[in-house]
């Protein structure tokens, strides 16, 4: 194809001075909060693309180099938090605050080492040493407990810029160029949480439409309500507690007498001892209950419901849909520029050759490119090794060589002076031996790996406009690229690209990692959830038997407890983008709190106790909807962890940097509110059909985390990414249609099973005349006096009914016949002839909801199946998400590159996994105030371990970055 120019409003030009190597820029400690690399802020009135040259970053930097900036030290306290306020007046004490002479004398002494003189002393070391870059030497360090509070105000919690302009233009994290203000948590429009990244956007309009959504079905459901409390039913329900009223709960029971009917079948609150003085005998009664729930039109109504609700949420789908677009469109981000390429050629280095390969056959012009390799296992190796080093720095004496020699002499020492108590300390917490031991290993690791060069394995390239990305995507996945000679890489290779994830989501430590090795891993934490889900019920069914009030307690902390376990397990597993790792949490989580909250105490209850009025199964699961309102909200709102965190930890770390970590806010996962959300709809699902006020209670428990949430994502949470779509897909796609099929399915378990009291009479026959008499009922064993359950006396005749035991309970029935195992759907056709318990209200609509339920379990299992073969058998074509919105890259302020980067425990800021000296600072979606980028490069490690090896010049072991940036016409004409 012949070769053309770049697209309309840009003009190619030779590489920029930036591409060069240059030593980083030095900056000086006690400065802590200098400029971050000064962003391009594009003006309403330039939405349209404007004519753009190559432009040396150092020019725009030295462009606005007067521009005054903000120190963050001196915001007024009217915009800080009060825990910032609270923390600064108390900072004067040595109690709270034990680092504060610490630090004042380091401030008034201490001399500062740059980086610069850290790279021109490594050269000092003992000869034989392995250095240890960036750690030279010890240091001391003081940490500043003011810019720990500014780090949280401006860095973990998100702000938004002060202008004139309409709506919120959200801040960089560190912005100090503008000023900028926190989000308010009630005031801030609801359109604007997407610039909190399109999955949080999404959640909370999936939360405020679930909870209008639940409220409208709680409205059709409250003839059933009234008809639950009417003397129709259950004679008013006199003595019910007020909360639990218009409930399925009968208060009308008697005590029967019962023949056949076997103890093992009932529960002990329901089976009572008689004895007839005249007759000389003792019986056994049974509690019967006297209430007739299921007629036609109660059964229709709940019918409506579930009608409304499938409605409502295909409507909310529509709606959902729309808003990811309108939040796509609000929000520029690196995404809608972008492409990556998963199957490129191993040997395919050079970033220029991609840009010259999507220049001549695409006309598309590259801003930015990234070459990955296949380099997990070295760069999981450095970034441990940092890490070790930093815990080694903390532990040794100020100016210490930190050379493997010294090191190793350290070690020697502490290790002799180890008794047994020592030793056994070292097992659970590593010391200086143990870390040492480890750096000498990981040095050993990283010499081996970082001298053979790794196969190129993905490719990110970004392009200049959203129009480029759009049609290389269309022409390479909708226009035939195998046919089309001109589209194949080097004329043979046929590549395969789909829009990434965005930057700062992938896991680049876990990119390259075998499908088989996935499986794997995926198998073994599946298999723990499972095992989890066993001995959480086991744990349940001992609190229930002790009270329903402490099943429901142990019930809510397992929900809450339980997504930290789920993290660990998911910590276990490789994930190529931080969408993927949500997906499997989310399947863990969701799994456990739906089997945990809804299922487990449906099995566990007898089914003779569903409509009990104390310790029964509406008690319950009211008791779990008050948990998750009162005692999960509050505990949510205290944050208790956050504030040890930051008002007790905090003021005890060593370093600045271990100080920043302390504040950067309650870790919280996307997959875990999302999962949160949909637990509390399941359970109102559930039980709607027998206790409608769930439903209300499921819209006022949304309404609360709706509000609460956005407080916690304002004040209190930690940054998450900017995750996509894949969760609410998941949930849209998946969950909801589960939801809905259980409704159907349960709703017609509960119309069929009324009375629930498995005791049934059969028309003609009376008792026997021995039984004819008045019989005293023994009150229940652990009754105590004065309960109106003392002494009931039963007064039996000639024409008392005679009372057998009948199986009404159509999902746990298992019949004599074993030829017949399978009770769905629950229809009237399975009662036992001679037994039938069911009105003829009740058999009408008992086999309406058969039907109901039916078809719904027939609708969702071709649903899945479709999405399955959709999934693994049909290639998806590309379309476009909302409109181009004639926006170049390079004027987008606030977006970032695909810059390979591991996020670490032990560093408040990510470790760089390219050489990040030819990258411009504003492609980083961060900024550290007291060092420069150069000191989180970790190929600047592997340079020093491999010095004097010349096997590993050459070698290509680090993904490689490039930028060939735009800049404005004006800055040409120089």
């Amino acid at each position: 194809m012949q070769r053309t120019s770049p697209p309309q409003g840009i003009q190619q030009r030779p590489l920029p001075s930036n591409l060069q190597a240059r030593p980083p820029t030095a900056r000086s400690p006690n400065s802590a909060f200098q400029p971050p690399a000064l962003r391009r802020r594009v003006p309403d009135s330039q939405a349209q693309p404007e004519k753009v040259y190559l432009q040396d970053p150092d020019e725009f930097a030295d462009e606005h180099h007067d521009r005054e900036t903000i120190d963050f030290l001196d915001d007024k306290k009217k915009d800080m938090t009060w825990g910032r306020r609270i923390a600064l007046t108390l900072k004067r004490f040595s109690l709270y605050y034990p680092e504060k002479s610490r630090q004042s004398e380091g401030e008034a002494g201490a001399e500062t080492e740059t980086e610069r003189d850290v790279i021109s002393k490594f050269s000092a070391t003992r000869p034989g040493a392995i250095g240890a870059y960036p750690f030279t030497t010890s240091k001391q360090e003081y940490p500043s407990l003011a810019k720990a509070w500014a780090y949280f105000e401006h860095f973990a919690l998100p702000r938004y810029v002060v202008s004139d302009d309409e709506g919120l233009d959200s801040a960089e994290p560190g912005e100090n160029n503008f000023p900028t203000r926190l989000y308010n948590p009630y005031c801030t429009p609801h359109r604007q949480l997407g610039d909190y990244g399109l999955g949080i956007g999404l959640y909370f309009t999936t939360l405020r439409a679930l909870c209008i959504l639940t409220f409208f079905c709680g409205v059709v459901s409250i003839p059933n309500m009234i008809y639950f409390g009417s003397d129709d039913y259950s004679g008013g329900q006199d003595g019910l507690r007020t909360e639990l009223k218009g409930s399925a709960i009968c208060t009308e029971t008697a005590w029967v007498l019962c023949e056949d009917c076997e103890d093992h079948v009932f529960p002990d609150s329901r089976i009572r001892h008689g004895f007839n003085e005249a007759l000389g005998q003792s019986a056994t009664f049974y509690l019967q209950n006297k209430c007739n729930g299921t007629t036609v039109e109660q059964s229709m109504i709940n019918l409506g419901v579930l009608v409304l609700m499938c409605v409502g949420i295909l409507i909310m789908n529509v709606r959902i849909k729309r808003v990811e677009t309108e939040f796509d469109e609000d929000e520029q981000t690196a995404q809608d520029y972008s492409i990556v390429i998963s199957n490129p050629p191993i040997d395919a280095y050079n970033p220029e050759e991609w840009r010259i390969f999507f220049r001549d056959n695409f006309q598309a012009y590259v801003t930015t490119c990234t070459v990955g390799v296949d380099n997990d296992l070295l760069v999981n190796s450095l970034v441990e090794r940092r890490e070790k080093l930093k815990k080694i720095e903390m532990s040794v004496k100020p100016g210490t060589s930190l050379d493997t020699l010294t090191l190793a002499q350290i070690a020697a020492k502490h290790e002799e002076k180890r008794r047994f108590f020592g030793r056994l300390m070292a097992i659970f917490s590593p010391g200086i031996p143990e870390l040492v031991h480890r750096v000498v290993v990981l040095n050993c690791k990283v010499q081996g790996l970082a001298q053979e060069s790794k196969p190129v394995s993905n490719v990110f390239v970004t392009f200049e406009t959203e129009a480029d990305q759009r049609k290389v995507l269309n022409l390479m996945l909708n226009g035939g690229a195998v046919h089309a000679k001109d589209l194949l890489f080097r004329g043979t290779h046929v590549l395969k690209v789909k829009e990434p994830d965005e930057p700062n989501t992938i896991r680049w430590q876990d990119l390259n990692e075998t499908n088989m090795q996935k499986l794997k891993q995926q198998f073994f934490t599946s298999f723990a959830t499972f095992v989890s889900i066993v001995v959480m019920a086991v744990i349940v069914r001992v609190c229930n038997d002790w009270s329903v009030v402490y099943s429901a307690f142990a019930i809510s902390i397992a929900n809450v407890m339980f997504p930290s376990f789920a993290k660990a397990l998911t910590n276990l597993e490789a994930h190529h983008s931080e969408g993927t790792k949500q997906r499997s949490l989310y399947f863990k989580i969701a799994l456990f709190r739906l089997v945990n909250t809804a299922v487990v105490i449906t099995i566990i209850r007898s089914f003779s106790e569903t409509l009990v009025d104390e310790e029964g199964l509406i008690q319950q699961v009211y008791s779990l909807f008050f948990t998750e309102i009162v005692t999960t909200t509050a505990l949510q709102l205290a944050d208790i962890g956050g504030h040890v965190s930051r008002h007790f930890l905090a003021p005890r770390a060593k370093t600045q940097d271990a100080m920043n970590l302390a504040m950067q806010g309650t870790s919280v996962e996307l997959a875990e509110r999302f999962t949160n959300m949909t637990k509390i709809l399941f359970l109102a699902l559930w039980y709607c059909s027998i206790f409608p006020a769930a439903l209300f209670l499921c819209s006022f428990a949304l309404f609360i985390n709706y509000f609460i949430d956005r407080f916690s994502l304002m004040r209190s949470w930690k940054r998450m990414p900017q995750l996509g779509t894949e969760i609410s897909k998941l949930s849209r796609y998946y969950f909801f249609p589960t939801a809905l099929t259980a409704m159907a399915i349960l709703s017609s378990y509960y119309w069929s099973g009324f009375p629930f009291d498995n005791l049934c009479q059969k028309d003609g026959e009376f008792v026997k005349e021995s039984f004819v008499g008045e019989w005293v009922i023994d009150p229940k064993e652990d009754a105590k006096e004065g309960e109106i359950d003392d002494t009931v006396i039963v007064s039996v005749n000639a024409t008392t009914p005679n009372t057998v035991h009948c199986r009404q309970d159509l999902l746990r029935y298992y019949p004599e016949d074993w030829k017949v195992r399978i009770r769905f759907p629950f229809s009237p056709n399975f009662q036992s002839e001679g037994l039938e318990w069911m009105t003829d209200d009740q058999e009408t609509a008992t086999g309406i909801w058969s039907w109901v339920a039916v078809a719904f379990a027939a609708l969702l299992a071709v649903l899945f199946t479709g999405f399955f073969l959709k999934s693994c058998c049909f290639q998806k074509k590309y379309r476009p998400r909302g409109n181009d919105m004639k926006i170049n890259f390079s004027e987008v302020e606030t977006i970032s590159a695909y810059i390979p980067q591991v996020n670490s425990s032990v560093f408040a800021y990510p470790l760089v996994a390219c050489n990040a000296d030819n990258i411009d600072d504003s492609l980083f979606d961060w900024d550290d105030p007291e060092r420069s980028f150069h000191y989180y490069d970790i190929t600047k490690d592997a340079d020093y371990l491999l010095q004097g090896l010349a096997e590993s010049s050459g070698a290509i072991t680090f993904s490689q970055v490039a930028i060939w940036l735009p800049m404005k016409k004006e800055h040409v004409a120089l």
